[in-house]
């Protein structure tokens, strides 16, 4: 029986900031738990500064956490084993203009220890998925953000991960390239892949994800299906943890 993608359990994460002599603390994330199936498409939703990136980042094991462990089919998630089955898109994926799709991919599958014999039949396919053919040797200094945000989820699925983590990917996209991205995620599902993603545009959650989970001061308030009325339950969720909280 193949495990579970992503376990989360009591997951908790504080910030401390010095300013003019003293230690302030902020709690991004306060004893989350998660658990996703396989072959799911699944969304955590929040206001600005709810806690989502902070989740992502202890996900991906690029801060470590003062509570709790993730595991990714049943490994450590910073295991070597966890790292190869995960793919990763930022919500700002960052390539130096001078260079083009071809070469950000050769110097990724480098970093990835991906086998050369392997690595050009990977990117020509990663490529062809995300459109990107006929653009693959142009400087990325002539791309628009929805050709950047194309390249960077060619770059997550390089190496054939079997789970993906995306941060914000609809962000900052016109109305043609937030189609693109819905349209890869669910191709992607079809293809067996497992999606944890981000978002705060829940008319396209309700369009593309299986299960929700509201994300609130860094806690998690309720997790549902989504639905028609989305975004009205998402704030009601909160209008009630707020007035309760008082």
């Amino acid at each position: 029986m193949k495990k579970q993608p992503l376990i989360i359990e009591n997951l908790s994460k504080t910030y401390l900031q010095a300013h003019i002599g003293r230690k302030n603390k902020t709690r991004a994330l306060r004893g989350v738990n998660l658990k996703l199936e396989n072959n799911e498409i699944f969304s955590l939703i929040g206001l600005n500064g709810s806690g989502k990136t902070t989740a992502i980042k202890l996900i991906l094991g690029l801060i470590h956490p003062d509570t709790g462990k993730v595991k990714i089919f049943g490994n450590p998630h910073f295991s070597s084993s966890s790292k190869r089955k995960t793919g990763y898109l930022p919500e700002m994926p960052y390539f130096s203009r001078n260079f083009s799709p071809v070469e950000i991919l050769k110097f990724w599958g480098s970093l990835s220890d991906i086998p050369k014999d392997k690595l050009k039949k990977r990117i020509h396919a990663v490529l062809n998925y995300t459109s990107l053919t006929g653009a693959e040797h142009k400087k990325l200094n002539s791309f628009s953000r929805g050709m950047l945000q194309r390249l960077g989820l060619a770059q997550a699925l390089l190496s054939d991960p079997e789970l993906l983590i995306l941060d914000e990917p609809m962000g900052g996209l016109d109305p043609r390239g937030i189609i693109e991205i819905r349209d890869h995620m669910k191709k992607l599902k079809e293809r067996g892949k497992t999606i944890f993603f981000s978002s705060h545009i829940i008319s396209e959650v309700e369009k593309v994800a299986d299960r929700v989970a509201v994300l609130h001061k860094g806690k998690i308030l309720k997790i549902t299906e989504p639905h028609s009325r989305l975004e009205d339950e998402f704030l009601s969720i909160i209008s009630e943890h707020e007035k309760n909280s008082k």
